[in-house]
This record gives structure tokens, sequence and C-alpha cells, in this order.
């Protein structure tokens, strides 16, 4: 027996499915590039990628432009 309030065609739906199709069609393409004390995640953007996020045990690359949010890597 399931007692709520959400309606029997939102419980009962193909999630599998449904989410796999959401994903392939909304989730980008990330690639890691590695440094010398760590990595940067970036985000495919046409052609180019995006730096996403860093990830560094050194200090001095996070105070690099380079590897800078949003900056541009061939």
């Amino acid at each position: 027996m399931l007692y709520t309030v959400v309606p029997l065609e939102r419980v009962y739906v193909d999630h599998n499915a449904k989410d796999q199709a959401i994903k392939d069609a909304t989730e980008p393409e990330y690639k890691e590039v590695l440094l010398k004390h760590g990595r940067v995640v970036t985000r495919r953007d046409g052609e180019n990628y995006v730096v996403h996020r860093i990830i560094s045990t050194d200090m001095s690359d996070y105070l690099n432009q380079e590897y800078s949010p949003g900056m541009i890597i061939k």
C-alpha cells in the first residue's frame, strides 16, 4: 500500500529512461588538463574548452590568470 499526495503517473514512471534522455541532451562534456601539482577541469564550449575549476596543491596555480574560471583553453 502506498500513501502519497504525489500523482501515480509520477510515482510509476520509468525514471531511468527519462533521466538518461535528459542527461544525454543537457550534460556538457568535461576534460581534465594535468598540471605539475594538480589539474584543471574544463568544459567543452564549441571548439574550445573553458576552465570550469582548478584542483591543485600549489597555491600559485590559483593565482595564475590562465587557470581562472571562464578562461578559454585550446
